[in-house]
């Protein structure tokens, strides 16, 4: 698989509170989250995207499955205006296993992008990305060749060669925003349309450009129903309401539960790069839970690989980078035709 995670930050508010009174950030999808990072207006109407704001506190960190050796990071940054001062505006980057190094993309003191591996700058771009707009950043880092290529509203910026740090160290561990893991954000970043993809799968090997990330809502029940449903009338109006005191259970491993997805936007030509299934849930007993992601597409079914469930909510993420109806790549009309759900494993 190429398409590895993608985050909207459309279906959930990093401020929500817990049951103590403080920000639930374990709802959102980062493996860490700031707890200044605040949902403000995305860049499109109806959207939400993520603001972390300059001081102490980091910014978006997620965690990459074992061995990522070639991934690209994308994802849409507004820089707030800032001081020409030593510290510059950290945009996206990657971290390698052994945690000694570090590559990132930086906005520097003349508004150029540039280029950093741990605290030197290696390279600085003509293209420049001004503060207070909206710029599709895509940073490609090869730790098995020692290449990184960066691209700024779909132009090549950068392109650096042999840079053996990077060749060394074990593959790639963690990608960022905004900040570097551990370190104080120093101006405020905005980010929208996050997407991670590893360049060797067959399909999204290469920069996806600028994307969108639409979270669409369950809308009805599907086909299939072996969840018991708890303080509502149907499944999906369960799942969908809001409201934590109605929810769908499983007792027992290989039920299944299926649900209506709201259509996509309309759109002139829509390329679906992958659909990510993302469902708030948690086990109620001691021991393993887990659940899988399903996708029901014509007579076919696919599963995700089992996801661990935690006993507080959180969100889970599974990735259905093609449509399982002949493994080719999802049309309009075949993802408004499917169906999306739930396995318990």
């Amino acid at each position: 698989m190429a398409l590895l995670f993608i985050d909207g930050f459309d279906h959930y508010d990093p401020q929500a509170l817990d049951p103590f009174g403080d920000p639930w950030l374990a709802r959102g999808k980062a493996d860490y989250l700031s707890p200044q990072a605040t949902r403000i207006a995305g860049r499109r109407p109806s959207s939400y995207a993520l603001r972390l704001p300059a001081g102490p506190g980091g910014g978006y960190v997620k965690n990459l499955s074992a061995g990522v050796n070639n991934l690209i990071v994308g994802a849409a940054v507004r820089v707030a205006p800032f001081e020409n001062a030593t510290l510059m505006p950290v945009l996206l980057g990657v971290r390698k296993a052994n945690g000694s190094v570090m590559t990132f993309v930086s906005l520097c003191e003349d508004g150029r992008i540039g280029l950093y591996l741990n605290d030197q700058r290696i390279s600085k771009s003509n293209i420049s990305a001004p503060v207070r707009g909206w710029h599709y950043i895509e940073m490609q880092a090869s730790s098995s060749t020692g290449s990184i290529i960066v691209r700024v509203n779909g132009v090549l910026a950068i392109y650096q060669t042999m840079v053996y740090a990077l060749e060394t160290g074990g593959p790639l561990l963690t990608a960022f925003l905004g900040a570097v893991p551990g370190a104080y954000c120093p101006v405020t970043v905005d980010v929208d349309d996050l997407y991670l993809a590893d360049v060797g799968g067959p399909i999204n090997s290469t920069f996806l450009g600028d994307v969108r990330v639409d979270a669409l809502q369950v809308q009805g029940d599907g086909s299939l129903n072996q969840w018991t449903v708890e303080g509502a009338s149907s499944a999906w109006a369960a799942v969908s309401d809001g409201n934590e005191a109605t929810a769908i259970r499983a007792a027992t491993a290989g039920l299944r539960q299926t649900f209506d997805v709201a259509p996509l936007p309309a759109m002139s030509a829509p390329a679906i790069h992958g659909v990510q299934l993302t469902m708030l849930a948690r086990k109620t007993d001691a021991g393993n839970g887990r659940v899988r992601g399903l996708v029901a597409s014509g007579a076919q079914t696919a599963v995700s690989a089992d996801l661990v469930l935690q006993e507080q909510l959180a969100w889970h993420t599974a990735m259905f980078e093609g449509n399982p109806n002949g493994n080719v790549q999802w049309t309009e009309a075949a993802f408004n035709a499917a169906e999306f759900g739930v396995e318990s494993a």
